[in-house]
């Protein structure tokens, strides 16, 4: 998709020569590591920590350096299932979140790549916050938060972790919501992201980029 490719070369213009890159899983990450490989086709020197691994066999194949989660990062990029002007995410529709956390936090800038349609003026139109959950807790974690119509998913994260989705209702406070369900032994994280606005490149078809919390413009 084209917009998710504009967000790449951004995201992938504003690594420097020598930085410890964090690279994201999903499609939009995808075209951000595509695009990072084309600067290190053209001799940038970096290298990557993928939060997957399927995000780690696309770097390889496409010759970017690999090295393992280990100290701080300059930067990362990634993608996400719906963001607010605010700042406000979903992420782990893949399964992912917690080591896109640990990456996020450990980078001096975390970039995240959408489209227009990834953007919300809430969470609702996307319902969904994933939870991944020691598998040990799995039934627990479920019981406690059956009002939430919780439902795990067949496969378990990269990690060994169970991933369950819960359904926040219309208009709840999904801050609040993510506190009560981290409070529930066995939840190792949520896919409740606070970003910076301004770090969040949201693409569009015709290939201009702008920051979220931006109506429209060259981000």
């Amino acid at each position: 998709m084209r917009a998710w490719e504009a967000a790449g070369r951004t995201a992938a213009s504003l690594v420097r020569d020598g930085d410890r890159v964090g690279l994201g899983t999903g499609r939009a990450a995808a075209a951000g590591i595509r695009a990072l490989a084309e600067r290190v086709r053209e001799g940038l020197r970096c290298t990557g920590v993928p939060t997957s691994p399927a995000s780690a066999r696309l770097a390889r194949e496409l010759g970017i350096p690999l090295r393992r989660m280990r100290g701080p990062l300059d930067i990362a990029f990634d993608g996400a299932d719906i963001v607010t002007p605010g700042g406000l995410a979903v992420k782990g529709a893949g399964g992912a979140m917690v080591r896109e956390r640990i990456v996020g936090d450990a980078a001096g800038r975390f970039l995240v790549l959408i489209d227009d349609p990834k953007v919300g003026d809430t969470l609702d139109p996307w319902g969904i916050l994933p939870l991944a959950v020691v598998p040990f807790a799995a039934d627990h974690v479920s019981a406690a938060l059956a009002h939430l119509s919780p439902s795990r998913r067949p496969a378990r994260s990269d990690d060994g972790l169970a991933l369950i989705d819960v359904r926040p209702p219309e208009g709840c406070d999904w801050e609040a919501l993510d506190r009560e369900i981290r409070s529930i032994g066995g939840v190792v994280d949520t896919g409740l992201f606070h970003l910076v606005p301004g770090d969040v490149l949201v693409g569009a078809p015709d290939g201009t980029v702008r920051s979220v919390d931006r109506p429209g413009g060259a981000g």
